[in-house]
């Protein structure tokens, strides 16, 4: 019996563990027409694979083509709709793309991504165009 116990107890910490691993591994893939940044780091234009880690206290992207990669902490934002579309969310300042937020298209809550001290600086002194929201949708 005690046996018996003990398996089980050991195939049901095995099923947690993969159910846990299958959850945070959230990965999708955006072709971004622009260079732009995320955070400070300044990204070439091409594809990307975007992977949501740490049950989506962080994101990581990667370029698919170059060896640049960055990852930062985000926050949840909430959209309206019950299941928002996949898209990357970016902020325009005349010539320069800031990543701003990212939505898996899987549920109402997407990642937002705090501004970086070079955005800060061109949204208080109006440089360029004004604030313009790009969007660039997800292939799965």
């Amino acid at each position: 019996m005690k046996n018996q116990v003990t398996r089980l107890v050991t195939i049901g910490i095995a099923l947690a563990a993969a159910v846990a691993v299958h959850a945070q591994d959230k990965t999708i893939t955006a072709n971004v027409p622009f260079s732009f940044y995320m955070s400070s780091t300044l990204m070439p234009e091409g594809a990307y694979r975007v992977d949501k880690v740490s049950h989506g206290v962080a994101v990581r992207i990667s370029s698919m083509q170059s060896k640049a990669t960055k990852a930062v902490t985000t926050v949840d934002v909430f959209g309206k709709e019950r299941s928002e579309p996949a898209r990357l969310m970016f902020h325009r300042y005349g010539d320069n793309y800031f990543l701003a937020e990212i939505w898996t298209g899987d549920a109402s809550a997407g990642q937002a991504i705090a501004l970086s001290a070079r955005e800060k600086e061109l949204a208080k002194t109006g440089a360029g165009t004004k604030l313009a929201m790009v969007q660039v949708y997800l292939n799965r």
